[in-house]
């Protein structure tokens, strides 16, 4: 049996998406000397090749997946629109907006300069800033008939165009930045670990220097047998053991009698109730002590706990905006703090980092300190494997149709697009997720797979579009377009940091986080994170990659309009 290989991928076109897919995973994970262009920038790179030889993409495939994409990006944004409007946030979004205006305007001034058409502009400014919002924008103001095509031309030639300027931009923009990141700090004369540190110092934050010991608890029960400590309330109790030097904060469980008693700050002690205590081994030693309470009692009913592991979004306005130090997870709830993540970024887990609305918490400790802390902070996002694809699709339903609607000023029509729509739609339904982490249930798992497939079946779609005029756009436009992508990628960095430091007067650390942030960059924000030694990079970064995402899908959308 002879098998055609190649009509065998012409004519099934499933077989050619996933095998680009594969093998775009795979030449995106090699690494050549610390860098690496990505999964997206080798998926890419496949597509072109099979593209060059003529194999074409169902366009709903390309089209399922702008729409997962882009809806998604939104739903993700969402929780930290209004974020950024807080604390260091009028910093962020005034910075996102700059970088955002320079980057628009170079990419509008170089066209006008070398006469470069307006779909090529815009590949060019997606590429290098490595944007795939741009892109979707741009290619999207193509096919929703937002753009007027010129005569001679077609919709499918436009969007050729802008694939073919964001391929030929593309591989500067993400292993040039990343070079243009490590070098930069020398050439300026930055000093990374400094400023992190100082930052660190300012906030509260420990830095990454300071090993982070993540303190466990132990369950110890006490017996109450001294008159001085019976009629005084676990408040009392607690400043007096303060006094001394013994940090008794988690209580568990009274006993008096043969009853079980919540504690509570106001519950009144009596001599010979039996308390459980969490604590760890050395505030244990410290309660060993103590006069009053006789310690190791040997109780079923009291040292029987049950731990358990719980995911928190934070809602309720009492503890957003305030540092952990204030919160006090271990010291008022006798809870254990693993992990702090915003936008699907590690936040550094110290005293001083600031929580925001959205923001996801793993936190261990005894279910019924879980349950008191969890009505403190917001809702436990439970665990579960159902999506709630009601609502994801009342959701996309809900952009495409915004997405129609036109306003028209003059001759000219006026319009979000679907990606707009889209945008919109995502962000409103992440805010009142955010909000209400009953509403709309999406695990991580099920986030990720929307997000990530989506956007490599996108790239699929813009590869082999592009594959087919790539080596003669090479020929005839290829060097003044890497050239421009080449300004494009290094001038917004480059003003957006002496922006951001003299202007807004930005810590150097947290300013290079946000300016990766502003540029949507993942890989340069783990080079500057590297480079500072610290995680503080983190915290700029994410005060400006959401609302990032949503100028530059705009951004696309303007420009190829223009």
């Amino acid at each position: 049996m002879i098998i055609d290989l190649a009509q065998l991928f012409h004519n099934n076109s499933l077989l050619v998406v996933f095998t680009i897919i594969a093998f775009g995973y795979l030449i995106g994970n090699i690494k050549i000397a610390r860098f690496e262009i990505g999964v997206t920038g080798g998926v890419l790179l496949c597509a072109l090749v099979f593209g060059h030889y003529n194999f074409q993409l169902d366009p709903i495939v390309q089209s399922l997946g702008f729409t997962l994409f882009i809806y998604s990006v939104g739903w993700q944004a969402g929780p930290q629109i209004l974020n950024v409007l807080r604390l260091d946030g009028p910093r962020y979004l005034v910075l996102t907006l700059f970088m955002t205006a320079v980057s628009f305007s170079l990419v509008f001034g170089l066209a006008a300069v070398i006469d470069l058409p307006s779909s090529y502009a815009a590949g060019l400014m997606a590429g290098s800033l490595t944007s795939t919002p741009t892109l979707v924008g741009a290619q999207n103001a193509v096919t929703s008939g937002l753009v007027r095509v010129p005569e001679g031309a077609t919709a499918r030639s436009l969007i050729e165009n802008i694939s073919v300027a964001y391929a030929i931009t593309y591989i500067f923009g993400t292993v040039g930045l990343l070079m243009v990141v490590r070098i930069l700090p020398s050439i300026l004369r930055v000093d990374l670990v400094a400023a992190a540190l100082q930052f660190s110092k300012e906030r509260g934050i420990k830095s990454d220097r300071e090993k982070y010991r993540v303190k466990r608890p132990i369950l110890r029960a006490y017996a109450v047998d001294d008159p001085d400590l019976a009629g005084k309330t676990f408040d009392e109790i607690l400043s007096r053991h303060e006094a001394q030097s013994a940090n008794l904060r988690a209580f568990y469980r009274l006993k008096r009698g043969s009853e079980l008693i919540e504690p509570r700050s106001d519950t009144i002690v009596e001599m010979g109730d039996k308390v459980a205590v969490f604590a760890t081994p050395e505030e244990h030693a410290e309660a060993h002590k103590l006069p009053g309470l006789t310690a190791d009692i040997l109780d079923e009913d009291l040292i029987d706990a049950e731990i358990d592991v719980a995911e928190i979004v934070i809602t309720n306005p009492a503890s957003v905006g305030k540092p952990l130090a204030e919160i006090g997870i271990y010291d008022k709830f006798g809870c254990f703090l693993s992990s702090l993540t915003r936008s699907q970024i590690q936040m550094p887990v110290s005293p001083g980092t600031v929580v925001q609305r959205g923001d996801v918490m793993i936190v261990s400790g005894e279910r019924l300190a879980l349950d008191r802390l969890i009505a403190h902070l917001g809702a436990e996002d439970r665990k579960a494997v159902e999506t709630d694809l009601l609502t994801f699709a009342a959701g996309i339903v809900a952009g495409l149709i915004i997405g129609q609607i036109t306003v028209k000023i003059g001759s000219i029509d006026i319009g979000l697009g679907n990606a707009g729509g889209l945008l919109l739609s995502g962000i409103c339904v992440g805010f009142l997720r955010a909000n209400r982490p009953t509403f709309g249930r999406m695990p991580a798992a099920a986030r990720f797979i929307f997000m990530e497939l989506g956007l490599l079946l996108f790239m699929v779609g813009v590869g082999l579009n592009a594959g087919g005029g790539i080596v003669g756009a090479l020929a005839s436009l290829g060097p003044i377009l890497f050239a421009c992508g080449v300004v494009v990628t290094c001038v917004p960095l480059l003003v957006g940091y002496a922006f951001g430091r003299f202007a807004l007067n930005m810590n150097p650390a947290l300013l290079f986080g946000a300016l990766t942030g502003a540029m949507t960059s993942t890989p340069a924000l783990g080079i500057v994170q590297q480079a500072a030694k610290s995680t503080v990079p983190a915290l700029g970064y994410a005060g400006t990659y959401a609302l990032a995402n949503v100028l530059l899908t705009l951004a696309g959308t303007a420009i190829v309009m223009l």
